[in-house]
Parts: C-alpha cells; structure tokens; sequence
C-alpha cells in the first residue's frame, strides 16, 4: 500500500494534473494551489505511485475547524482504499494541529464519496443549492468532530505547536 506524504510547492503541477483529471473546470488553478499550499493553515497530502501523484487530500486547518477542500483519487486508481487513506491522513493532521471538526462540501450526486465520508463518521449538515455549476448541482455540507474523548482534563489531547 502506498503511503501518505505532505506535499510542497514543488507538488503543484503534479496536484494540478490530478485536480484537473478529477474535477475538470471546477478543479483548483495553479493560482489557487499555489496560495493554499503557501499559507500557514493549508496543508497537502498525496499518495504518489512511481512518479504518478494518484490521490490528494487538500486541507486548510483554523483552530478550532477545519475544512477539506478536495479530496481527489485518479479515476483508474479508485476503488482501492487510497481516498480512505487520505481522509484518515487528513484527519489525523487536522487533529495534530488542534482542529476539533471538520467540514468538506461534496456534490449530492457522488454516491461514493458520501458513502466514503459517511463510514468516516461524517454527518451531513445541510444543503447548498446550486453549489457546484459544472453541472449545477446542490452540494451537501458533512461535519465531523475530531476530539476524541481523553481520560485526562478537558483539552488535554489538545497540543500546542
């Protein structure tokens, strides 16, 4: 199985290959990219087979939330365990940098990725209409609460970087 890495700037046209082969015009730009990886709360993870960046995990963590941006794994790629294994990589990193939720928006249609959040104890939240434009669809708002319940004190499992 291949493992999750933090990607750099260096990533960027790798990710961008991948975003664009997953998301077509709604994909994130170079620009856009580029600013999230560059900011102190963006964070990157991707599984990288050979030289082929096959899935990603785009973050931005604000303590208290947090917030998935995409989540995206190459089409011939899915359906191996690799989008499971980013959103765990993900989530243990928003929880690392003391998020205690997370938030994503995913498209009403996609069947798969609700399931794959769903079993990830995501909840759904509520509902933007018309959301996503390529094609218009309503989008669907999951969260999920990342502080795992701790024997000591209130805040303890929260660490200060």
């Amino acid at each position: 199985m291949s493992s999750c890495v933090s990607l750099s700037l260096e990533d960027v046209p790798a990710l961008l290959a991948l975003e664009q082969s997953c998301f077509g015009d709604e994909a994130f730009n170079d620009t856009q990219l580029r600013q999230m990886l560059s900011a102190r709360y963006g964070l990157a993870i991707g599984i990288w087979q050979e030289q082929t960046l096959v899935g990603a995990a785009l973050l931005e963590v604000l303590v208290p939330e947090s917030e998935l941006h995409s989540l995206a794994v190459l089409p011939g790629k899915r359906r191996r365990g690799l989008g499971a294994a980013l959103l765990k990589s993900a989530l243990s990193a928003a929880r690392k940098r003391g998020a205690t939720e997370m938030f994503l928006e995913v498209r009403r249609s996609n069947q798969a990725a609700i399931a794959l959040y769903e079993r990830a104890g995501f909840a759904s939240l509520s509902v933007r209409r018309g959301y996503y434009s390529h094609p218009r669809e309503d989008a669907i708002v999951m969260r999920k609460r990342l502080a795992s319940p701790s024997p000591g004190p209130v805040g303890a499992e929260v660490t200060s970087s």
